[in-house]
């Protein structure tokens, strides 16, 4: 295994050269994913431009926190606090805007922090807590009492419901990669 990965490291490192990239191996951190039950996952020695990588059990690449069991917790909780953040502005507009305004200002500080990377987090039994406060958003928007159910106010602002946002980035990307999926047939022969 050690050998494999040296080999992709040696590829990577042509890549990067050949691109004009530099890499910054003082940024750089290797994780090695692994179960919750693995106790000791196997670290393999990694290093680029003769200079040792260390792993780490978390990291942040494009803007979403990876852990090393695959678990969001701190994805979602460091998205909690910027949505809350765009919340108070929202909440702080609401006696001085429009609604028409207001549910703008949702699209363009809370609705695109919501949707970036869902695909990875908005599965996870934790997102419940963003769930929590889309629909405090949107009884802001409404301008309505916290016990009011928002089913009808997410139909009426015409917005989209986490859950809802997740299957739909799902099925989008099914869509768009129809042909390169594989049928279950095409995998093992007992129906499912």
């Amino acid at each position: 295994m050690q050998s494999s990965l040296n080999s992709v490291l040696q590829d990577i490192q042509t890549w990067f050269f050949s691109n004009s990239l530099i890499v910054n191996t003082g940024k750089t951190s290797a994780i090695s994913f692994h179960t919750t039950q693995n106790k000791s996952p196997a670290l393999l020695r990694v290093s680029l431009e003769d200079r040792d990588i260390p792993f780490s059990t978390e990291t942040k690449f494009l803007g979403v926190y990876i852990h090393e069991n695959v678990k969001w917790t701190a994805h979602i909780k460091n998205l909690s606090s910027k949505l809350n953040t765009s919340l108070y502005m929202i909440n702080s507009l609401t006696s001085i805007t429009s609604a028409h305004v207001l549910r703008a200002m949702y699209f363009a500080c809370f609705h695109t922090h919501l949707r970036y990377g869902v695909s990875l987090w908005g599965g996870d039994p934790e997102s419940k807590e963003i769930f929590r406060l889309q629909k405090r958003a949107v009884r802001i928007l409404s301008r309505v009492d916290q016990h009011v159910s928002c089913r009808n106010l997410f139909k009426e602002l015409n917005i989209l419901t986490l859950p809802c946002l997740y299957i739909r980035e799902f099925v989008c990307k099914a869509r768009i990669n129809w042909g390169q999926m594989k049928q279950n047939e095409e995998i093992h022969d007992h129906s499912t």
